[in-house]
């Protein structure tokens, strides 16, 4: 079977995910881009409002990304102002990452932008195969999760996992 994008009834199952992916991904930076962060910053702050004042690696290994890409992330976020990063006191060898006032003030709008996604993406589907697809999402996400958290932790691994 060929990688077809003429009949979506004979295109591998990869390419339908990685498609519906990428315009999903696609859908929700325009919505946040208007707010003036990138999706990937949105997700670093909406974890933050669950979970503040956290080790750095704590949000690499929330987001399922590695330390490098995150480190990355929060720079730009430090130097427009979402967030701050200070040493942990206990342990120097630890930054601990907190939301920002700028960043607090837009929370309700952040977090409003992506219920408005989720919205969408549930108009679509019946309750029974929202279900559905949660239940098959989740089932992919532990199983690709597996080779992510085997590389996540080997590069963590040693650091104290307190906080």
């Amino acid at each position: 079977m060929g990688w077809n994008d003429k009949n979506p009834d004979e295109m591998p199952l990869a390419q339908l995910f990685a498609n519906a992916c990428r315009l999903a991904t696609w859908r929700l930076r325009t919505h946040i881009e208007k707010i003036g962060i990138h999706s990937g910053q949105g997700r670093v702050l909406v974890h933050l409002h669950q979970h503040d004042n956290v080790p750095q690696w704590r949000i690499a290994e929330a987001m399922n990304s590695s330390p490098a890409a995150i480190t990355s992330i929060l720079k730009r976020m430090e130097r427009d102002g979402w967030i701050t990063r200070t040493r942990d006191p206990n342990d120097q060898r630890t930054v601990r990452i907190r939301m920002s006032d700028k960043a607090r003030k837009l929370e309700e709008e952040i977090k409003n932008t992506f219920m408005e996604i989720e919205e969408e993406i549930s108009s679509i589907y019946t309750q029974e195969e929202r279900a559905e697809l949660r239940r098959l999402l989740l089932k992919l996400n532990e199983r690709f999760s597996k080779d992510d958290k085997s590389t996540l932790e080997s590069t963590i691994a040693g650091r104290d996992k307190k906080g």
